[in-house]
């Protein structure tokens, strides 16, 4: 997306975003044009805008002429992304009123979640605190359920992996075993919900790998908190598995600079919160 235009309309704030790409009527490929790809695209589109806040809670969209005209498409085309926005939870569409945005942290779900982290996204360094923050206390919860339930081959498996993460060479290398040694924790500890949940989170880590390897390298890792996690363990020493993942994950915290993550206008978004 290139940029969200304001236009003026009465009170209300309102923005026309386009597009990174402009849509073609006479691309040679069908697929891409066709009316569900046509209208995929423009949700997208209005989707980055919500997700990195050029669009905000209370923002009105434009009208469907209005936004037909900017993406150069028909109206059903735009009456078919809105459909889309709105079964995302991230608008509230009222006959004979504006189109409004939706505060999304109260309406939708957590789908919504890898979006802030897409390949090339500017994410807020606030949001990727919080990632940071609901990983610390996964992590802590899970190594305390996992040393009630753990079994001595569980403890192997866990201990292998502490192994391999203390001798690893490359950030991809550690980044990759500390993840396995999350979902490794997690499926010990046997809560199925807990264990769907924990997929999402690594699926968000995963697609964004280039974003967090700073996190594994040179210093920024270090591997002992799962060294000290899996003693503990052994131990049933509960409080103490929890302390060292939970240790673990702050420490991520603390190697994460705003100017890591984020384009120049975030960074001036997040100091302004300071």
């Amino acid at each position: 997306m290139k940029h969200a235009r304001a236009l003026a309309s009465g009170t209300a704030r309102v923005l026309l975003v386009r597009p990174v790409e402009p849509l073609d009527p006479l691309a040679s490929s069908h697929a891409a044009t066709s009316p569900a790809k046509v209208a995929d695209r423009i949700a997208a589109a209005l989707r980055r805008a919500i997700v990195s806040g050029e669009l905000r809670a209370g923002d009105a969209l434009p009208s469907e002429r209005a936004l037909a005209d900017s993406w150069d498409v028909n109206r059903a085309s735009i009456r078919e992304a809105v459909r889309r926005l709105e079964s995302w939870g991230l608008v509230h569409v009222r006959q004979g009123s504006a189109t409004r945005v939706a505060d999304i942290f109260l309406s939708a779900g957590l789908e919504l979640v890898p979006h802030f982290f897409e390949p090339g996204a500017d994410v807020d360094p606030v949001i990727l605190r919080d990632l940071h923050e609901l990983r610390a206390m996964l992590l802590g919860w899970s190594a305390e359920r996992a040393t009630l339930q753990a079994d001595p081959a569980s403890l192997t498996r866990l201990d292998a992996l502490a192994r391999k993460l203390a001798e690893a060479r490359t950030a991809a290398e550690r980044q990759a075993l500390d993840y396995d040694f999350f979902e490794a924790l997690v499926a010990i500890g046997g809560n199925r919900l807990l264990q769907l949940f924990a997929g999402f989170v690594r699926r968000i880590y995963d697609t964004g790998r280039a974003r967090f390897a700073y996190l594994y390298e040179g210093e920024a890792f270090d591997a002992s908190h799962h060294r000290r996690a899996v003693e503990a363990m052994r131990r049933r020493d509960v409080t103490g598995a929890g302390a060292a993942m939970r240790a673990h994950a702050e420490a991520a915290l603390r190697a994460t600079p705003v100017s890591t993550v984020a384009g120049p206008e975030t960074r001036k978004r997040a100091r302004r919160r300071r």
